[in-house]
């Protein structure tokens, strides 16, 4: 997916789509104060650029779950017994954990996405696609203001985003991701992607068997799988697989 690292950042929310919503900032963030499970968004995404070694490689195309925790202000009495913590007094703390669940096409002519294991190959020229899911954890980052709800619904976070030109946007990256939940202007410490694991999967292989006379196809498995996390080297390693296009 797309390069993960630590920002010290402010949001950058889109001021209509925060202005529809203002009236109901006070009972957001009220209704945050008092849930006690995660607050959720869902965002469907389509024809998102999908980086591999050898830069962008598929067009993903999936529905992603944003889960976001609270877990309270960092008073000076936590100051007090944890001295680490002086930064962020009268901050908020959160976790998240992001879910994504869809498909891919690749991008014949581009490099493979695992240029450890195929250094130069590039993908066949017939297009291929696959299903392709994964998932992201956020450890405690801290927010100078309150993530903004409504009975739960992280309502800022836009529901969907369609087309390549979304790719340019750095507010829009996985690894800021949960950014847009909050208000424009809160000021960011901490937000850092520091588990993800994704799986793509292509040329599917089929057993065809004859039951009671009738002929029945079932999906076996994949011919290609390329595993892209962040314990196996990006998915540059010789045993993380490849994504490599169309077998005749």
């Amino acid at each position: 997916m797309n390069a993960r690292k630590s920002l010290l950042t402010k949001a950058l929310l889109s001021a209509g789509a925060f202005a529809v919503l203002a009236g109901s900032a006070g009972t957001a963030v009220a209704s945050a104060a008092t849930h006690p499970a995660p607050l959720t968004a869902v965002t469907k995404i389509t024809n998102r650029f999908d980086g591999g070694g050898g830069g962008s490689w598929a067009y993903d195309s999936f529905a992603r779950d944003l889960a976001l925790t609270y877990l309270g202000k960092v008073t000076p009495a936590m100051v007090a017994a944890n001295p680490a913590l002086a930064p962020y007094l009268g901050m908020y703390q959160y976790n998240a954990t992001l879910n994504d669940n869809g498909t891919f096409k690749d991008m014949p002519g581009q490099l493979t996405p695992n240029q450890g294991k195929d250094h130069g190959r590039t993908l066949k020229p017939v297009q291929v696609s696959g299903p392709m899911a994964g998932y992201g954890q956020f450890g405690v980052f801290y927010a100078s203001q309150r993530a903004l709800s409504y009975h739960g619904v992280l309502y800022t976070v836009p529901p969907a985003l369609n087309g390549a030109a979304r790719n340019a946007k750095p507010q829009y990256a996985s690894s800021v991701w949960p950014e847009l939940a909050f208000p424009n202007g809160t000021v960011f410490a901490g937000v850092t992607e520091n588990g993800y694991s994704y799986t793509y999967q292509a040329v599917p292989v089929y057993k065809v068997t004859t039951v009671k006379g009738n002929k029945v196809t079932t999906l076996v498995g994949y011919k290609q799988q390329w595993v892209d996390s962040a314990w196996n080297g990006d998915g540059q390693l010789h045993g993380d697989g490849d994504i490599l296009g169309l077998v005749r």
